[in-house]
């Protein structure tokens, strides 16, 4: 389903005004004609804390003007449902407990895998 004909440039103005955005790379392109990361940022520039996640290739996240990439760990997915909101979940954590941009990644894609190897959209506490 496509967004409606409104929806993109709310969507960016909204993530221009915001301090900390998590994208889709699929998603900012289905959104704003965005193909690469480069291209993301150059729509979001002011954004404080940017994460851009690319599925199995990685995330790379902007903080000022430093850039960073995490390439995503080879997982043998049982179900892919709730992976993107795993992955925030475990972004989001690192950035309230103060980490910096890679292990907040790294956290990320962490919470990602576990969930991507069980049913169901959350995976279980331990990593079991």
């Amino acid at each position: 389903m496509s967004p409606g004909p409104r929806a993109p440039e709310r969507l960016l103005e909204l993530a221009r005004s915001a301090d900390v955005v998590l994208v889709g790379r699929d998603e900012a392109e289905t959104l704003w004609a965005t193909t690469t990361v480069d291209e993301i940022r150059g729509l979001l520039p002011d954004v404080a804390q940017l994460v851009v996640k690319d599925a199995e290739f990685g995330a790379t996240g902007f903080e000022a003007d430093a850039r960073s990439h995490v390439a995503s760990p080879q997982v043998e997915v049982i179900e892919p449902v709730g992976a993107g909101d795993a992955f925030a979940a475990g972004d989001l954590s690192g950035l309230l407990s103060g980490r910096s941009m890679v292990p907040r990644l790294c956290s990320g894609h962490l919470c990602a895998a576990m969930t991507l190897r069980c049913t169901g959209d959350t995976a279980p506490a331990s990593g079991s």
